[in-house]
């Protein structure tokens, strides 16, 4: 890599497939997984298949934790080492973790490292570095790409419906109150990405493949989707469901790519095991 290219770096919570990852070659910063027993690097030493064990077979409480500063600098370090002129770094929305917060202060100490705040995560964070790799693969200029970046913030549709609220009250993203009450009524709530932050945009009721339904049949009601390419991602579920699912997402939108991923461990300590989402551009 000369220095007059652009390198496109993210975080883990990408939820980006290791060939896509390569193709690009995007490196990724790894967020952490933090047990009991020790602490783990999300997506290298422990998968979301691996939580989901730990949480319901095992009954572990865990937690999941940026890198800190000093690590983002160690990590803009070695890829500096790569000779590249110039990084950009897509982080999570800096609303729902601190990464952004800690890799911005990490990239005051080299020249030519931007962090961006992808508004987003998992796969509509995905789309965002896939579009800044092939931008910066055919040679686009760094003021380009942040400009797209910018622009593809409100364009993105980010959103996750979820079995059960316990990992989100766990983690204080929704009150006691609110998780008693969809406990109580066996409510899925539908989060969606705005404005950097996880907002409640609806509620479901049912077993497993109603509420798949109905989420899906709201989420792709849009009439401005972008058809190049969508997002499945998923957290503990079968692969008899993520079928079922692709399936559900294929009879509302002829889309020319379905990506379908696990969650990253990070992701999935959130959300809790049973949530997915749809994930997508719009014009």
């Amino acid at each position: 890599m000369t220095g007059d290219e652009v390198l496109v770096s993210t975080d883990c919570v990408c939820d980006l497939p290791k060939e896509l990852r390569e193709k690009y070659q995007i490196p990724i910063m790894y967020y952490y997984i933090w047990t009991k027993e020790a602490r783990f690097q999300d997506t290298k030493e422990i998968t979301s298949e691996e939580l989901v064990e730990l949480i319901e077979e095992e009954k572990q409480q865990v937690r999941s934790k940026s890198a800190s500063v000093e690590e983002y600098e160690e990590y803009f370090g070695r890829l500096r080492k790569r000779n590249a002129g110039v990084i950009i770094h897509i982080c999570m929305a800096k609303y729902v973790s601190d990464a952004y917060d800690n890799a911005l202060k990490a990239a005051e100490h080299f020249k030519e490292i931007y962090v961006v705040d992808s508004g987003h995560l998992s796969g509509g964070m995905g789309i965002m570095v896939l579009s800044a790799a092939d931008m910066a693969k055919r040679g686009a200029c760094v003021e380009m790409i942040l400009d797209e970046l910018e622009n593809m913030k409100e364009k993105v549709s980010s959103s996750f419906i979820v079995n059960s609220t316990e990992s989100l009250y766990r983690g204080g993203k929704i009150s006691e109150n609110v998780h008693s009450i969809c406990k109580l009524f066996s409510l899925h709530p539908i989060l969606k990405m705005s404005e950097s932050r996880m907002k409640p945009v609806g509620i479901c009721i049912g077993g497993q493949q109603r509420i798949a339904k109905a989420y899906i049949r709201r989420t792709l009601r849009k009439k401005n989707i972008v058809k190049d390419i969508v997002f499945l991602i998923t957290a503990g579920c079968s692969y008899e469901f993520q079928e079922f699912l692709k399936e559900e997402i294929q009879k509302r939108v002829q889309w020319d790519v379905i990506i379908v991923n696990a969650a990253s461990a990070t992701i999935t300590c959130n959300c809790g095991s049973g949530a997915f989402g749809v994930l997508f551009l719009t014009s």
